[in-house]
């Protein structure tokens, strides 16, 4: 129930070593596996389509390479995919024994009979081999590729006497198909890239590859920095490898748009098996580069040529790594981690600062439902994320979306990436523009339906022209009157990017329009007249549809250290003069937990765990499972009261099976004066918290507690004094660090008296908390917590004051109730005294927080692992889940 700190994290190795056991299914097994996903069953379990479940994992211990058992299943997969039978697959069987009374044997990986292999049990090698019509060598990696081809593969197939049998090599980087040529008396093998493989009975006819035949690339960072190595012979200058990386890149996305609809030969083939000669190659290559140049040169910021500067032989060879991937459809983390690494070899571009997280991307694009005929616009696209998202929307659901997509950033470089990043989409049109988003508000207005946008945000980053600020009503001053915050006529010295934007968005979207945008925290509840001004006009142009918390450190990618949201919104029909108090419609509050990475330091991908054995989950085709909880999120608002007062959320769609999503009156705002939108104290687990306790004998904080002012007077310097800091302080206990007064940091000002409680006021504090006690003359603590003093007459609740600062029900509360975008959030006075805690209901709870109490006031203790257990039980307190982890926002 203790809460981490971000030094206590770190990343653990998410698989043990590796060993394969097959398990026998139990009784009522199998329907359990129609019922729920592999994922849920197998844990950190390969599921294998011919054995069942296997103990091995499906990354060796490095965690980046893939073991051999997963690249075997995957291999048998896409077999299965091509019809061959499950039930003539066999495991590990034996071609050849030799030696000594047979004790030594040739074995292949797994083979596929022309009949079940049930039916070869029993018969003897030579005649189990009459019936091999495929047989399989998979290895981890591509080290030792080609002498495994040579001496495993071909050696193997040589013992199969059906002529038209076919070999399989298979590993993580390469995957190939060997078959016989018969030349009179002569038989030769050879070998095809694996996309030709035919169906289940039928025969290799050509070997030419068509766009149907090439897959997804799982790797494609890997694949290039293989094409990489193969340049190297030739070319030593790092800078000409990435130039004629491009030109291969250029050439091979042109190849697959032009062959998308078409089941012709690609032009781009596995010239490694082609009788061409060298310069045909050479030839053939720079004829298709030709086209691809001259088709996307106006979208490139420099110059390509179009012709290679190496020869055929070469070409050759980094074509047949090439040619049998598809790079348009790949997955679009894959393409974002290949680009990234690209442009930073290519053009010295450091991408990091362009990204939107695809998760969060996306989540975006769905909750926003773009349909056929929609203008989508992002008017600070950065690298095109959201644009992109948008593209691949509609292609899984049969529509293009590409003449209704634009974009626009006023760095010509963020233009660039976002152009480059379209093509490698797919996108041939690339509407992205170069321009002052800002400056031409005015251009689009009421233009568009979706407005998408990630805007540049930070306390630091504004717009100081006054001819810019003066076109937008966020960029003048508003001072509060009888009715709220008015718009006045005069122009603001600055304001935020991030603010402008959001306004930005709202004036170019249609009526009725919707708008997905990242906000930071701070934007939604801090009570500055900057911010409440803000949400005044926002909720006079607006309707609100859902808000979604994120954890801190989401863009710890792009290198942002700020809390933020996703922010839906609909415009309005037409714009309200004023706020009407009696409106009515509810808005989602949704609460992401997971982002699928880990958000300290170094962002690294995290996948789900089984709870009771922390063994990773893996998915239908043994990918481990992603540990995100965006779908559940966008699950719960599809489900909630928000779709009955905006139609278009469930346009197209249903609403998922399962319980109620959480929504919000929009009175509850309106009713605030301060118009406070923010998701912490929204959403449903902070609300529940506190209903809870409304439902038993409860007190306010401040019913029973005042908080002392901070301390004026200035120390002596010469004297000595016991300083607390933030980091000095656990659950009820502290320590401190002997300073001369001259020593104190400016933030030293509180004093203490024997019994004053001290509790930390920064969001990611709120888990400190001490009682002073034994010697507190000398005690001089941080302005990093409020000091607390019992009321006259209410000393009977002290006993319920300290057992309630150890729940996670007082630092549910207190987290929400936090205003700001960062780490830093501070909670105010008034809402730290509105916590709500239970009193004590029974002698034994009450016994031990008495006890701890006399031990403060005589120096150190904890009273947190006993609060603990009655949380656990739902005894004095609600059971409420723990974070998984400190980032999370309540």
């Amino acid at each position: 129930m203790t809460d981490e700190t971000e030094d206590d994290i770190a990343i653990e190795e998410q698989t043990e070593g590796v060993t394969l056991e097959t398990e026998a299914e139990q009784p009522g097994q199998a329907d359990e596996k129609s019922k729920k996903k592999k994922a849920d069953t197998v844990g950190s379990k390969l599921y294998c389509p011919i054995r069942g479940q296997l103990k091995v994992a499906a990354k060796a211990k490095d965690q980046l390479t893939p073991t051999e058992e997963k690249l075997r299943i995957d291999c048998i997969r896409f077999l299965l995919k091509k019809n061959y039978p499950k039930d003539n697959f066999k495991v590990e069987t034996t071609l050849l024994r030799f030696g000594n009374k047979g004790r030594n044997s040739f074995r292949t990986d797994f083979v596929v009979f022309d009949c079940p292999a049930k039916e070869v049990e029993g018969l003897s090698i030579d005649e189990e081999k009459e019936h091999i019509v495929l047989i399989a060598e998979i290895k981890r990696d591509n080290i030792d590729a080609v002498e495994a081809k040579a001496m495993q593969v071909k050696p193997a197939m040589a013992f199969i006497p059906d002529a038209s049998a076919l070999g399989v090599y298979w590993d993580d980087v390469e995957q190939r198909l060997f078959y016989f040529v018969e030349a009179g008396k002569k038989r030769t093998i050879e070998e095809v890239p694996i996309n030709k493989i035919p169906e289940w009975g039928g025969h290799l006819e050509s070997t030419l590859l068509t766009y149907p035949d090439l897959q997804p690339a799982k790797n494609l960072l890997k694949t290039f920095r293989q094409l990489e190595d193969v340049l190297h012979s030739q070319v030593v200058d790092k800078s000409k490898r990435f130039n004629i990386l491009l030109q291969l890149l250029l050439a091979k996305i042109y190849d697959e748009h032009t062959h998308e609809q078409s089941t012709n030969a690609l032009n781009i083939q596995d010239f490694s098996i082609s009788k061409l000669k060298d310069a045909s190659v050479r030839r053939e290559m720079d004829k298709i580069l030709e086209k691809a140049v001259r088709y996307y040169r106006k979208y490139l910021p420099e110059k390509v040529p179009n012709t290679f500067s190496v020869d055929g032989s070469l070409l050759r060879r980094v074509c047949k790594l090439l040619a049998p991937i598809r790079i348009l459809g790949s997955r679009r983390d894959v393409i974002q981690d290949f680009y990234m690494y690209f442009a930073k070899g290519l053009y010295k571009w450091e991408l990091a600062q362009y990204f939107t997280p695809t998760e969060v991307v996306d989540c975006v694009v769905e909750v926003i439902n773009p349909q056929p005929g929609e203008q989508v616009k992002d008017p600070a696209c950065g690298s095109a994320d959201f644009l992109i998202s948008t593209l691949r929307w509609a292609v899984d659901r049969d529509w293009d979306a590409s003449d209704s997509i634009f974009g626009a950033d006023n760095s010509s470089q963020a233009a660039q990436v976002s152009v480059l990043n379209m093509v490698l989409h797919g996108d041939g049109k690339s509407n992205i523009a170069t321009e002052d988003s800002l400056q031409r508000v005015d251009k689009h207005v009421n233009e568009f339906d979706i407005m998408l946008c990630n805007p540049p945000f930070g306390t630091r980053i504004k717009e100081e022209r006054p001819e810019i600020l003066r076109k937008f009503d966020l960029g003048h001053e508003w001072i509060k009157g009888a009715s709220g915050w008015e718009k006045t006529s005069d122009v603001l010295d600055g304001q935020e990017t991030g603010i402008l934007f959001t306004e930005l968005c709202v004036r170019q979207a249609i009526h009725g329009g919707r708008i997905g945008i990242v906000v930071p925290n701070g934007y939604l509840g801090n009570r500055s007249p900057r911010y409440a001004a803000f949400r005044k006009w926002l909720l006079l142009n607006v309707r609100v549809v859902s808000i979604i918390s994120l954890p801190r450190f989401t863009f710890k990618k792009s290198g942002a250290d700020v809390s933020a949201s996703l922010l839906f919104l609909e415009k309005r029909k037409k714009g309200l003069k004023k706020l009407v108090a009696s409106e009515k419609y509810r808005f989602h509050v949704g609460l992401v937990t997971s982002v699928g990475w880990s958000i300290v330091k170094y962002p690294t991908r995290i996948y789900a765990k089984d709870p009771d054995t922390g063994a990773l989950l893996h998915d239908d085709n043994n990918e481990p499972i992603t540990d995100a909880d965006f779908k559940d999120v966008i699950a719960d608002l599809l489900r909630s009261d928000a779709t009955a007062s905006f139609k278009w959320l469930l346009e197209n769609r249903v609403a998922p099976a399962g319980p109620g999503g959480w929504s919000v009156p929009i009175s509850e705002i309106l009713a605030n004066p301060d118009l406070v939108l923010d998701p912490k104290r929204l959403n449903r687990k902070f609300v529940e918290v506190r209903s809870t306790i409304e439902s038993r004998p409860h007190f306010r904080l401040g019913d029973v507690m005042d908080i002392v002012p901070e301390n004026t007077e200035s120390f002596e310097p010469s004297e000595s004094y016991r300083y607390v800091e933030i980091g000095d302080v656990w659950d009820g206990g502290y320590t401190g660090t002997m300073l001369r007064g001259w020593q104190l940091p400016s933030r030293a000002r509180h004093t203490a008296t024997e019994g004053n409680i001290f509790i930390g006021k920064i969001w990611n504090s709120v888990n400190k908390w001490f009682m002073a006690g034994g010697k507190v003359d000398d005690l001089v603590v941080t302005n990093g917590f409020y000091r607390l003093e019992v009321k006259p007459g209410e000393e009977v609740r002290i006993p319920d004051v300290i057992a309630g600062l150890c729940s996670e029900a007082y630092k549910t509360q207190m987290r929400g109730f936090a205003t700001g975008s960062d780490g830093l959030a501070e909670i105010i006075e008034a809402d730290a005294l509105n916590v709500i805690l239970p009193i004590l209901q029974t002698a034994e709870a009450r016994a031990e927080a008495e006890r701890h109490i006399t031990m403060y006031l005589k120096g150190h203790s904890t009273l947190r692992e006993f609060i603990g257990d009655l949380e656990t039980n739902g005894i004095e307190y609600p059971s409420v889940p723990a974070r998984k982890s400190v980032f999370v926002q309540v």
